[in-house]
């Protein structure tokens, strides 16, 4: 999408539709069913209206950090969540960071209450949300073992195993973005772009 389009969107959207053009650019890829979550940054009160914006899709918003100035977001596919933490690479991660259930909504609850300790008391980073996210399971454990390091590539995650892979994955969630992005400034409402 053109510098010249996105600039002419914003300067005739409203508030809803600016809203709508951040969760697809952040969010495109869990918005046209590619991928089983995505996490984006808000301003207070995007919580909100994400989640009555989606309200009849398949797509559920809930807030993992509310701070006075923004808001940290985790949207997700419940049945395809579900479906993730049933593999057993992603559990003994899982069990590694002390989650001791593995149904979505306990597994949520565990991960909230590490990203407030992270985000409020300056805690660890609850790097098991990579694998949450969908991240490649070697690739989480090479960022930890790296610290952040070395990586063979980095876009949507930091790439160290499967190189070729991973580039095939970022090329659809470019282009699903992009889908999303391209409804949203033709008019269509969030809902609408949901898959």
């Amino acid at each position: 999408m053109s510098v010249e389009t996105m600039l002419s969107f914003f300067q005739t959207c409203g508030p809803k539709g600016r809203l709508g053009f951040q969760v697809a650019v952040q969010c495109g890829p869990v918005l046209k069913n590619v991928k089983i979550s995505n996490m984006m940054t808000g301003k207070p009160g995007s919580w909100y209206q994400i989640q009555n914006e989606l309200k009849r899709s398949r797509i559920i918003c809930i807030p993992l950090y509310m701070a006075r100035d923004r808001e940290i977001l985790f949207l997700y596919r419940y049945s395809q969540l579900e479906s993730h933490l049933k593999r057993e690479q992603v559990r003994r991660l899982l069990d590694h960071f002390g989650y001791e259930e593995y149904g979505v909504a306990p597994v949520l609850k565990h991960l909230r209450e590490r990203y407030r300790q992270y985000g409020g008391q300056g805690g660890p980073f609850p790097h098991e949300l990579g694998v949450l996210l969908e991240y490649p399971v070697e690739d989480v454990k090479g960022y930890i073992v790296n610290q952040g390091q070395n990586s063979l590539i980095s876009r949507y995650w930091k790439v160290y195993h499967n190189r070729q892979e991973a580039e095939r994955i970022f090329h659809l969630y470019d282009e699903a973005r992009e889908m999303a992005m391209r409804e949203i400034v033709a008019g269509s409402s969030l809902c609408q772009v949901v898959v």
